[in-house]
């Protein structure tokens, strides 16, 4: 996505709102207020508005309405816990770049970071990471789904656009048909690849879009170190820059109201 972000922006909390860097107490009282006011049902309209999540076991997470068009747009979380549904959605681009691309996100994006992340780290440190998603994606209009996982070249790259790079894994996508292009498989799943240089206010970076052959709605324990070995030895990411966040979200172009992301999970050991 090339016209993210394009201009600094500040974060935006459904209690808080936040510029820097989501803080232990801020992730605690955000989600102790929500939950006194809203035990089953987290609504949220606001542009880049947020809310802290947790799963059962513990694993600290961001919902995120990442609507950097303006667009009028609604989330819909469900318990506190790593999921949303596109309750309402006004995305109506007719370009090549989307409207919104919302989230649920671990690790640090645009000056928020989840509580207790290893993230950011040197990807010469990171041992594992692994990735899942469940996603109901029964609506209609233009989007993709995609894990989203950025690369900057400095620690603070989180902080605004990130110059390393941004790799999309792309799960399924609707009135997306796959043009021709390069293949690779991994771990015995097969993608297409494409890459091209993102540029954005005198910044850029290698955009890197690895798109299933097969589209899939349910991934468990996707290994993604080995897709970023790949795509090391091809010289698009490099092992000194540093893995910021791993993200899983819809890009909409249009409709996309009803799209559900039932479920995420990340796992980065360092």
């Amino acid at each position: 996505m090339l016209s993210r972000h394009a201009t600094p922006l500040i974060v935006l909390g459904v209690i808080v709102g936040l510029a820097a860097p989501l803080s232990p107490a801020g992730a605690s009282s955000a989600s102790s207020a929500l939950a006194r006011q809203a035990p089953h049902t987290v609504r949220i309209c606001q542009r880049l508005g947020w809310t802290a999540v947790t799963t059962p076991a513990g694993g600290r997470y961001i919902v995120r309405n990442d609507n950097f068009a303006g667009r009028t747009e609604c989330l819909s979380n469900s318990g506190l816990r790593p999921n949303f549904t596109v309750a309402r959605s006004a995305a109506n681009s007719r370009g090549s770049e989307s409207d919104a691309y919302p989230d649920v996100f671990y690790g640090c994006s645009w000056g928020l970071c989840t509580r207790g992340s290893v993230l950011p780290a040197r990807l010469t440190r990171v041992r594992e990471a692994r990735a899942s998603s469940s996603i109901d994606d029964r609506a209609g209009g233009r989007w993709s789904t995609a894990f989203d996982i950025w690369f900057g070249r400095h620690r603070s790259g989180f902080r605004a656009q990130a110059t390393g790079a941004e790799l999309m894994i792309w799960l399924d996508a609707h009135d997306f048909p796959a043009p021709p292009g390069p293949r690779f498989t991994v771990d015995h799943r097969r993608w297409y690849l494409y890459h091209w240089v993102g540029k954005l206010g005198g910044r850029q970076w290698n955009y890197i879009q690895v798109r299933a052959v097969h589209p899939v709605t349910r991934v468990d324990q996707l290994e993604l170190l080995p897709i970023i070995d790949h795509l090391v030895g091809m010289g698009l990411i490099r092992r000194h820059w540093w893995m910021l966040n791993v993200e899983s979200g819809f890009e909409i172009w249009s409709g996309g109201t009803g799209l559900a992301m039932k479920s995420f999970s990340a796992h980065v050991r360092t």
